[in-house]
């Protein structure tokens, strides 16, 4: 065995443990210390970057990282400066650590472990996660993997800002306390670094390394990323039941409806597209 062969097996169990650890996040329970909570939710971004790194090189990974962080945090502050962007709403001081501008910088983080879910699941179930996908095909594929960030937020939202009240809308909302229009906003914001995404992928050095023959396995683990997310969602009720009250757990109850029902059938979709991807078994 080459030792280029043993250092792709370690990567790709090393990405296991990173993915399994990222499912660990469904079981944390109300009122963990934040250092742990914080910890444990880094584990989908740096299976991420690790992932992006063997899929098309350290470079697009990297850049791909920023274009969501400044983006994002942009956007982001933008919104809770006017109330343009997502509606009228304020991160209170502690939840989600320091604020900048009005923003936890450490949230954008979170969202480039989305992005790149939602991304696996949108090229997987458009047959590109080995090709370019240009034209029209990669402003389709872009749109399909911010409507499947949108769905996240849709499932998430009510439970983090209503319950927890990790960010809080001045004026509330129609949908558990959430404004319709702060959908809109995210689907268009995802929309906007998602096509930066894409353009990076498709330039030369990146395709040549996207069309390397990857390890089995590889494509399943960058679909089952996305899973991570309704997992958690719809096992809130399971694993804090006990520390909310009835309000709070109806909301977590119609949240369990939109993940199993809205973003499951999108990532199964995508799990059965790998069937037609080419892999190496190293």
């Amino acid at each position: 065995m080459t030792s280029v062969t043993r250092s792709t097996i370690r990567g790709s169990r090393g990405l296991w443990i990173l993915l399994a650890l990222s499912f660990v996040a469904a079981f944390v329970p109300a009122g963990t210390p934040g250092s742990i909570t914080l910890v444990v939710g880094f584990m989908p971004v740096i299976f991420s970057l690790w992932h992006f790194t063997r899929w098309a090189g350290a470079a697009t990974a990297w850049l791909s990282f920023l274009a969501v962080v400044v983006v994002s945090f942009t956007g982001e502050a933008l919104g809770v400066a006017t109330g343009l962007v997502f509606g009228n709403y304020y991160y209170p001081d502690g939840p989600l650590g320091p604020l900048l501008l009005g923003v936890p910088p450490l949230i954008q983080f979170q969202y480039f472990a989305m992005a790149y879910a939602a991304l696996m699941v949108a090229r997987s179930i458009g047959g590109v996660l080995t090709t370019a996908a240009r034209g029209w095909l990669m402003v389709g594929v872009s749109a399909m993997a911010a409507f499947a960030m949108t769905l996240l937020d849709l499932a998430s939202d009510p439970w983090h800002a209503t319950v927890l009240q990790q960010w809080i809308w001045r004026d509330g909302g129609s949908y558990f306390g959430v404004p319709i229009h702060n959908f809109f906003g995210w689907f268009f914001e995802t929309l906007v670094f998602l096509l930066i995404i894409q353009a990076l992928l498709n330039r030369t050095r990146a395709l040549a390394t996207i069309a390397e023959p990857k390890p089995r396995g590889f494509w399943l683990q960058g679909v089952l990323l996305y899973g991570t997310f309704p997992f958690t969602i719809a096992l809130t009720p399971l694993v804090q039941g006990s520390a909310f009250d009835h309000d709070a757990l109806v909301i977590a109850d119609a949240m369990v409806g939109v993940a199993l029902f809205a973003v499951v059938p999108l990532w199964l979709a995508a799990l059965l597209s790998l069937r037609t991807v080419k892999t190496q078994t190293p």
